[in-house]
Order: C-alpha cells, then sequence, then structure tokens
C-alpha cells in the first residue's frame, strides 16, 4: 500500500500537522533550494515533537558532489534523531565517484540514507545498482527545479513505472515527489512506490513557500486513503 509523506518547514508547521500526521513527516527549507536543510537543532526539536508518532526525515541541503561535504551533512543530520536522512544527487562528471566514496560512510552510518534523483536533471537511472551495493536504503524521484513544472512534467508513465521497477527489484523503499497534486494520486498510486511526498499541494496557492494548510493536507490524507 503506497504511504504518503508530507513536508515541513518549521516548528510551527509540524505542530500544525499533528492532527493528521502523513506515514513520514519530512523536513526542509523550500526557501533554499530543492533540497535546502533546516538547521539540525530545529530539525532535532521537530523530532522531539513528533515523538515517534510518525517517521522522520530530514534534507541535508543542494550540496556540490563532493562526498568530504556530503558526509559532513549527513552525519550532522543524522544526530538529530531523524528515521532517514535524504541526500539530492545532481548530475555531473562527479557524479558516480561521488556515490562509491559515500559507501563506506553511507553503510556504517545507523540512520538509513535515502538518495534523490532529480526528473528534471536526469532520465538515466543506472545508477540505482550502486546506489543499492553503497548502502543507500532508498531513492526518491523529485524535482530541482520548482517552477510550477511537476514530476509528471517532466517523466511519462513508462519512466516512472521503470524507476519504481528498478528500486524494488534492488530492495530499496522507493518515493515520488516533485510538485505532486492531489488530482495525481489516482494515476500515480498504481505504480505502487512505497510512498508519495507532498509540499506545494498542501500550501496556499500550491506554493511550497507558503504555509501549510491543514485543509489541503486533510485532502491529501483522505485521497491516499480512499483512491
Amino acid at each position: 500500500m503506497t504511504k504518503w509523506l508530507a513536508s515541513v518547514k518549521s516548528l510551527e508547521e509540524a505542530n500544525t500537522l499533528l492532527p493528521l500526521l502523513p506515514d513520514i513527516l519530512d523536513m526542509k527549507d523550500p526557501t533554499r533550494g530543492a533540497l535546502g536543510a533546516l538547521p539540525v537543532e530545529i530539525v532535532s526539536q521537530i523530532v522531539a515533537l513528533i515523538n515517534g508518532q510518525c517517521q522522520t526525515s530530514a534534507t541535508i541541503g543542494d550540496l556540490p558532489m563532493q562526498a568530504d561535504i556530503i558526509t559532513s551533512a549527513m552525519i550532522d543530520m543524522a544526530a538529530s534523531g531523524v528515521d532517514y536522512v535524504k541526500i539530492g544527487l545532481f548530475p555531473g562528471d562527479n557524479l558516480l565517484n561521488c556515490i562509491s566514496e559515500l559507501a563506506d560512510k553511507v553503510k556504517s552510518l545507523k540512520t538509513p540514507v535515502i538518495a534523490v534523483l532529480f526528473a528534471d536533471k536526469m532520465t538515466d537511472i543506472e545508477c540505482i545498482q550502486l546506489l543499492k551495493s553503497s548502502g543507500f536504503q532508498g531513492v526518491m524521484v523529485d524535482t530541482a527545479i520548482k517552477n510550477g513544472q511537476g514530476l509528471l512534467d517532466c517523466w511519462d508513465s513508462a519512466q516512472l513505472t521503470a524507476f519504481v521497477n528498478v528500486a524494488r527489484r534492488h530492495n530499496m523503499l522507493c518515493g515520488l515527489a516533485g510538485a505532486l497534486r492531489i488530482e495525481n494520486i489516482a494515476s500515480l498510486k498504481p505504480l505502487m512506490a512505497d510512498y508519495l511526498g507532498f509540499r506545494s499541494a498542501l500550501c496556499q496557492e500550491n506554493n511550497r513557500k507558503m504555509e501549510l494548510q491543514l485543509g489541503l493536507v486533510r485532502r491529501v490524507q483522505d485521497a491516499i486513503s480512499i483512491i
């Protein structure tokens, strides 16, 4: 059964969500890029607030594909107590080397690490096998450029199906995100990803930088449950 993830940008938003917690409460700063990081101390406060009522995840920021920089941010964020640390992987000449160089730290970290690929930046998903062998426990696809275009504007059904199938073949958690709207749920749930991720659909005017609205959260939760 496909579950859902909601991203919050503050302790106040997390508190607003307490009556309708998602399966995973994700934490990021939408003003600082696709996977902008919140301060570790704020993440720790949100983890304490949630107190195990649902799982939690946090991003480490839109970082260059340099293993030493990513490793430091990954270790710092894991110390917050989140259930998952999310790392954005941006295409480039050093991407595969970076993944390989991260392997020892990813495998030794007690907190599971989720890789985030970007549908508007890459179509090649062959790195999933390398992610698995490097210790990543899950993989998500998102969008890097937040300009109103969503995941379904970048990848068609065949690409999404291939992504989910490859992730499942490697026994990795699999998530779909990227300006998803409530009306996308009906077409995405049959793909059987583990999670669908939402931020903009939960906010005023579908603007990911605006405040989360509990009424919109309820609509997404109901759609996930019913469809």
